[in-house]
């Protein structure tokens, strides 16, 4: 096949839509909208709220605004394909979107192992939670979860940027890396080491996750009926969240690497999006609902805005 250099890449996914579109864009439209809103929303409670600026929620703020990052560079070019005929990206925005939406799925995963760290520490060694989480040390722990995450993904996409292509057809609604890379007309066994490399880091942090979670388990079962509802109280949010996001994570993984079998185009499209619309959707809801300091304050809120009246 011809090496060249294409310059736009074309999503074939949309072709199954149909008539559909319409109804799409506005699920579209009212679900990044209710992201904007939720996220938002506990991000400024928690920033205008001092009793609230402590580590754990220190680091949910930093959680939603990553989810804010990658709803944003998905739904933005989704809903504008939805309106249009011809599907398209140029080259230097494809990669623009994939580097985002890996900053937004790597990043996911080092805050919800901090996360992790800090309700362990916090059930384990309740004494030792304030020297532990010092200003400086929840500084360093948001700095290397944002930094290493984008060092990672800007190395996968340079050498991805890199490769010459024989195709520009994209079976997704969105630019996907290894997608790209399977469009290439030269080797890219760089590109899939390294793949398996960052993959492999990404397990690290899992496996830390699961033996947290089960530490923690281990101290509830031994412990006071009361402790025990606190510590579920605290812990369960965290536990909804990691098993929605790294689901959804699995599946287009798998669907994606090992080339599963496609149902359908539009059922397969949905179901590959789903980490890109289910966490940020759900998880300030989740938060919001059963962290009690946040739902308290929720409630106050409320009461104090139909107290105002309409006017």
């Amino acid at each position: 096949m011809e090496n060249v250099s294409y310059e736009i890449f074309i999503f074939t996914a949309f072709q199954d839509f149909g008539s559909k579109k319409e109804a799409y864009f506005c699920l579209s439209l009212i679900g990044y909208m209710l992201i904007i809103i939720f996220n938002s929303s506990l991000v400024i409670l928690i920033y205008n709220e001092k009793k609230l600026h402590e580590p754990m929620y220190i680091f949910l703020c930093n959680l939603l605004f990553c989810e804010l990052v990658g709803s944003t560079s998905f739904y933005i070019k989704f809903m504008f394909d939805l309106q249009t005929d011809v599907h398209v990206i140029s080259r230097s925005l494809c990669f623009t979107q994939v580097f985002f939406i890996y900053i937004y799925t790597s990043t996911e995963v080092s805050i919800l192992t901090v996360m992790a760290h800090d309700r362990y520490i916090a059930i384990n060694a309740p004494l030792h939670y304030i020297t532990i989480f010092s200003t400086t040390k929840v500084q360093k722990l948001i700095f290397v979860s944002w930094i290493y995450p984008i060092f990672m993904v800007s190395i996968g996409v340079m050498l991805s940027a890199r490769l010459p292509l024989c195709g520009n057809e994209i079976n997704r609604v969105y630019c996907n890396n290894w997608e790209i890379v399977k469009l290439s007309c030269t080797d890219t066994s760089s590109n899939n080491i390294y793949g398996f490399f960052v993959i492999c880091t990404f397990l690290i942090p899992f496996i830390f996750i699961v033996y947290s979670y089960m530490k923690i388990l281990s101290v509830c079962l031994n412990s006071s009926r009361s402790q025990k509802h606190k510590a579920f109280q605290t812990c369960l949010p965290h536990l909804v969240t990691l098993i929605f996001f790294l689901s959804s994570i699995l599946f287009e993984l798998i669907e994606s690497r090992l080339n599963a079998k496609r149902i359908t185009n539009t059922v397969t499209a949905f179901a590959s999006l789903e980490f890109l619309t289910v966490p940020p959707l759900l998880n300030p809801l989740i938060y919001g609902m059963i962290l009690p300091e946040i739902r308290k304050r929720d409630i106050i809120t409320l009461k104090f805005t139909f107290a105002q009246g309409p006017y």
